[in-house]
């Protein structure tokens, strides 16, 4: 029997941030930390070994909106608030 599909496109992905060149994978690992932080799933993609191919953060279509209120909202609030959300995550236990 075959299996049905969930119609549900709730969890397709969509992407948030997309760069390459040298500084491209430190942006996006940033990106990274500052959603995981807020509660958001994410799924980074890139190539250190590649810079010209782009570094992605993707996150669901349900979490889109409000990741890029928190990409904006960080990126007002400048690379400090980066390093915070990161050492915040850090610590957190699993």
């Amino acid at each position: 029997m075959k299996e049905e599909k969930d119609p549900s496109h709730a969890l397709d992905l969509v992407t948030v941030f997309e760069e390459s060149g040298t500084t491209a994978e430190i942006e996006a690992l940033g990106i990274q930390a500052v959603l995981e932080a807020a509660g958001i799933s994410v799924v980074l993609g890139g190539e250190t070994s590649f810079p010209s191919l782009p570094w992605t953060v993707q996150v669901s279509t349900a979490d889109a909106p409000r990741a890029l209120e928190v990409i904006e909202e960080a990126q007002k609030a400048g690379p400090g608030a980066a390093a915070e959300a990161e050492a915040a995550q850090e610590q957190s236990p699993e």
